[in-house]
């Protein structure tokens, strides 16, 4: 089965599109097009909807929560923005509509996320992760263990939240 796949930002900046000639149909969410601002990346952009290679769409609200929850599970949610969690979620939603799905991206938290959820990732610029990891968010001084997406200060006390690791899994690549 050809993969499809789904495009962080850093596919844009890199032009990636338009110089991997075999890939597939590719996706992205609206909240990357806003991210995608400078003139180069923006032309590539453009080119690749008017060649009919790149599809822009949202995930549904059930594969965003269910990105969000594995996002917190994993403790990830405090280094993911919104914009990695909908191409998560995008992918997910691909995936349960039978497609073999491959996201393009240099985010290491995006990338930690996608292996958890048993999707494929590439990476353009960096060697990408070499092993999967699951952390936890919690407040150094009251012990308050976060599990919602962008908080950095705990509600209880004002403290900074710290990331720590929980534990890790070796990857095959």
């Amino acid at each position: 089965m050809e993969p499809v796949y789904v495009l962080d930002t850093t596919a844009f900046i890199a032009r990636w599109l338009l110089y991997a000639p075999g890939a597939g149909q590719a996706y992205t969410t609206s909240l990357v097009i806003e991210e995608v601002r400078d003139q180069a990346s923006r032309e590539g952009l453009e080119l690749a909807l008017g060649l009919g290679r790149l599809e822009v769409r949202d995930p549904s609200p059930e594969a965003l929560k269910r990105a969000v929850r594995e996002a917190a599970k994993a403790g990830l949610h405090a280094s993911l923005s919104r914009t990695d969690l909908s191409v998560a979620a995008l992918a997910l939603e691909l995936r349960q509509q039978g497609y073999r799905v491959i996201v393009v991206t240099d985010d290491y938290a995006l990338q930690n996320l996608v292996a958890k959820l048993g999707l494929e990732y590439k990476p353009l610029r960096t060697r990408g992760i070499t092993r999967v990891e699951s952390y936890r968010v919690q407040c150094p001084a009251c012990g308050y263990v976060s599990r919602r997406p962008g908080e950095r200060v705990c509600p209880v006390c004002g403290t900074p939240l710290k990331r720590t690791r929980k534990h890790y899994n070796h990857r095959q690549r």
